[in-house]
């Protein structure tokens, strides 16, 4: 579900997230989860999350794009 700004950096908190895991998505703020470290895999989770996909189909996709982000030569 999309929050604002202040509400996600509030749960990450609470939630033991580091502030640079909440990210912004066409609908609003989501907390990217822990593995995904690069700015394009964190992007990728917020606009899936956005168009409505299911947290775990998200993060295995955003995972992966994560993954490629840091194996480019």
């Amino acid at each position: 579900m999309p929050e604002t700004k202040a509400h996600a950096k509030a749960r990450a908190k609470k939630l033991g997230f580091k502030k640079s895991q909440v990210v912004k998505g066409k609908g609003g703020y989501y907390i990217a989860p822990y593995g995904i470290t690069s700015k394009s895999g964190k992007k990728a989770y917020a606009e899936l999350r956005s168009e409505g996909m299911s947290k775990k189909q998200a993060a295995k996709i955003a995972h992966y794009v994560d993954d490629k982000s840091k194996h480019k030569s």
